[in-house]
């Protein structure tokens, strides 16, 4: 009798001790679980679509649903609390939201007026583009910046910010980030410009990282800036140029991100000094 109900409280236990110890082995490795999760909750419709055929890009929402599942278990409601926050906090000065709402419309209008001095120059938007911006923004803010900055930067750009420089954080970050754009290369992205699109996509790491530090960790600004370039860019200049015109844009437009993104390196090494 002592040994069945031995085996009895061992075998009732053993799926607990197993739950345990694959929530420690999550623990032990936050960042690959989240990457993993993070492609599959998101490429999943574009493997489905190749698999059938067509073409699809991928779900913005992956990210986020990849570093709450990986925060939920590594750390219980505390880890999805400390998400949430970042999510909502809005407290970090309004210079900063100069900086969020000001800096992609002052990247697109320098890369107009450079196109416009080589001869390149186009009408303006019009009055219905500009109408349209609103709800633009909205939906992309609540689809794209929400899906994709919790898990980019509320989740991993802390973590890698423990064992990394702010620098190598990004450098580490910014190439997981372009191959996570892989469904969308060739059709949202044509191939000549996703070089440029590259180019741009390092610089903005490189200035997301430095908003994030400067904003107390928010992703609320993360999502705002995420919002406000995709809405400018792509929702209001973009349409503007077309053919070769429109390739020459994108370089223009990729290397003042860049060379911004590369200033936020001297930037922080300044604020470092001074401190």
């Amino acid at each position: 009798m002592t040994d069945s109900l031995t085996t009895g409280s061992a075998s009732s236990a053993s799926p607990g001790v197993t739950r345990g110890k694959w929530r420690d082995a999550v623990a032990r490795h936050e960042l690959i679980a989240f990457f993993a999760l993070a492609f599959v909750f998101s490429w999943y419709p574009w493997i489905i679509a190749l698999a059938r055929g067509r073409t699809s890009g991928p779900n913005p929402l992956g990210p986020l649903v990849a570093a709450l599942v990986v925060a939920g278990l590594a750390s219980g409601w505390p880890g999805v609390r400390d998400l949430l926050g970042r999510i909502v906090r809005g407290r970090f000065g309004v210079q900063w939201y100069a900086v969020i709402f000001g800096l992609p419309i002052a990247m697109c209008a320098a890369a107009m007026a450079i196109m416009a001095a080589f001869g390149k120059g186009v009408e303006l938007p019009s009055a219905t583009a500009w109408r349209e911006l609103p709800d633009r923004f909205l939906f992309i803010f609540l689809f794209i910046g929400l899906g994709e900055e919790p898990g980019w930067r509320g989740f991993a750009l802390p973590r890698l910010q423990k064992e990394h420089t702010p620098l190598v954080a990004s450098l580490i970050l910014a190439p997981i980030w372009a191959l996570w754009h892989l469904p969308l290369m060739g059709n949202e992205f044509p191939a000549p410009v996703i070089p440029a699109f590259l180019i741009s996509l390092l610089g903005g790491t490189l200035i997301q990282t430095w908003l994030f530090n400067r904003t107390k960790g928010s992703v609320f600004a993360q999502m705002l800036f995420h919002a406000t370039v995709n809405t400018i860019g792509a929702g209001l200049v973009f349409p503007l140029f077309k053919g070769s015109t429109f390739e020459a844009f994108w370089y223009v437009y990729a290397l003042l991100w860049l060379a911004a993104g590369i200033a936020t390196i001297f930037l922080s090494a300044l604020s470092r000094s001074r401190d």
